[in-house]
């Protein structure tokens, strides 16, 4: 029997993430898949738009930026009825570091991750199958099934299912996965496309139903309509039935040309019970698949590696207690739910059934573009920069409008596009405290931030927001606030505690509460 840090089953886009952010924070990991590697000219691809946030996030990976280069910018998403514009939400004005969603194929993204996990030395071993999981010990003991038929025993510290919504990881444990019964069938084809490209996403509403379409690069396009119970499979029709669904739903001068492929599948949506059980976690579609509307769902599932993977490294590297992973699970959950009720949303809107519901669901969407709703609570929706693990004491959309942040809230400005001179990046593996001086400065800050630079500079890096310039610092304004204070931020980007200026020992108790030992000393700057 051997013994392996971290194993992960599921080389995937979320796995293989997962495996990238570890390894970067020194922490070794094993990768293995069942299937052989996809291979290189299969075009299939479910996932086409990679959000805001999911892009600032893929910095710390450093991806991000050929990402852009291969991808289509989309800065905002546009609904249509009969060839009329119902409504925009804008991708602009969110303090993201890349203010645009990419319509880009998610091979694309798991061909860039494979070439990073083997710059950081990493590999996936394919034709490797887990085939029983006791987790009965402290630690999981896997058996995995290699190509040849042999079996190997394999303990690990920690073990992380990554392997789909099939997972074999979560029925070895038992964990039910329950969801909303889904009977349809979504139908998706990439298509060379001419004519007006109206926007950038772009869903069209119509009497026979709901035609959404993604622009990619090199004039392609991405459309995808729902196959109803006993409707002919569209992946088996011809070219001309799909361009009547575009002439009848968009009203718009499109052209199609063959398609590059067409496929038909079967969302399975559901969320398993739990995320974590002993030292087994789930992540992506593991743990949780929704519907695909609106392109959220893989950007969900690579956020999972991005807030488990700094937590993990911890426990691993004995600074943070193991209880922290449990956060991990609480958390999650609240971002898929937030999800979900954003894609609930879009289903009502998408399924009237009537004239009538489809004339008031015209309007409903024209008033919301009207009123700003679409902009600011439906963008940072949308965008998944507006989720946040912030009690859930209100409804969604008050709770995005909010602007005072809150310990759980996402912070911007703080990644490595930065957008004002003087901002700091966020640090790979621990949290960071960011002085704030008011707005406008208080008198005597200096001495304020001298005093809290001394008690917090040996447990993390400290960096004085006063050396700002002044537009960042109106930017941060309505989000700290007038009067000074000091906030912890994670390495994920979310604030993780506040606390006034002058009581920096309240930050080092809000510390002490996952710490397995005192934390490493870093230089404060």
């Amino acid at each position: 029997m051997t013994g392996q840090n971290i194993l992960i089953v599921g080389a995937g886009a979320v796995g293989t993430l997962l495996a990238c952010d570890l390894l970067q924070q020194g922490v070794p990991v094993r990768l293995v898949d069942s299937r052989p590697p996809q291979e290189p000219f299969d075009p299939h691809s479910r996932a086409v738009m990679i959000w805001p946030r999911l892009l600032e996030l893929l910095e710390k990976t450093g991806i991000t930026d050929e990402l852009v280069a291969r991808g289509f910018r989309a800065d905002d998403v546009s609904f249509f009825s009969r060839g009329r514009r119902l409504g925009t939400v804008p991708m602009t004005g969110l303090g993201a570091a890349h203010p645009y969603g990419l319509g880009i194929v998610q091979r694309e993204l798991e061909d860039l991750l494979r070439a990073r996990l083997a710059e950081l030395g990493g590999t996936i071993e394919y034709g490797i199958e887990l085939t029983a999981l006791d987790n009965a010990g402290p630690r999981p003991v896997a058996a995995l099934r290699h190509a040849d038929g042999s079996t190997e025993h394999t303990e690990a510290d920690w073990l992380i299912g990554a392997d789909g919504a099939g997972s074999t990881t979560r029925r070895l444990l038992d964990i039910p996965y329950p969801g909303i019964p889904f009977p349809l069938g979504i139908a998706l084809g990439d298509f060379p496309v001419t004519g007006p490209r109206v926007s950038t996403v772009e869903y069209h509403y119509a009497d026979t139903g709901l035609l959404p379409m993604v622009h990619l690069p090199d004039g392609v396009c991405r459309l995808a309509t729902v196959v109803m119970p006993g409707e002919a499979d569209w992946s088996d029709r011809p070219l001309a039935d799909w361009q009547r669904m575009v002439d009848e739903r968009t009203s718009l001068p499109y052209r199609l040309g063959e398609p590059l492929w067409t496929r038909t599948y079967f969302p399975r949506p559901g969320v398993a019970e739990r995320f974590r059980d002993g030292r087994v976690v789930l992540v992506g579609d593991a743990a949780h698949s929704v519907v695909p509307l609106g392109g959220q769902g893989l950007n969900l599932g690579l956020q999972d590696a991005f807030n488990l993977g700094w937590k993990l490294a911890g426990v691993v590297r004995g600074e943070y207690d193991e209880a922290i992973v449990d956060t991990y699970d609480t958390e999650r959950r609240q971002a898929v739910e937030q999800v979900r009720t954003l894609i609930r949303t879009e289903m009502e809107l998408s399924g009237a059934p009537t004239p009538r519901a489809r004339l008031l669901r015209d309007l409903k969407v024209a008033a919301a573009h009207r009123s700003g709703y679409l902009r600011y609570v439906a963008a940072p929706l949308m965008s998944q920069t507006g989720l946040s693990y912030a009690p859930a004491d209100e409804p969604l959309w008050r709770a995005t409008l909010r602007r005072r942040a809150r310990p759980g809230d996402r912070l911007p400005f703080f990644h490595r596009t930065r957008q004002y001179a003087g901002a700091p990046v966020l640090d790979q593996h621990h949290p960071v405290a960011l002085l704030w001086p008011g707005h406008p400065p208080v008198a005597g800050w200096q001495a304020t931030a001298g005093h809290a630079r001394e008690v917090l500079g040996p447990r993390l890096p400290v960096h004085d927001l006063a050396r700002l310039t002044r537009p960042g610092r109106a930017a941060l304004a309505p989000l700290f606030g007038p009067r000074p204070l000091i906030a912890l931020v994670r390495p994920d980007g979310h604030l993780a505690h506040l606390a006034p200026a002058d009581r920096p020992q309240d930050c080092l108790g809000h510390l002490d509460r996952f710490a397995a030992r005192p934390l490493t000393p870093s230089r404060s700057r």
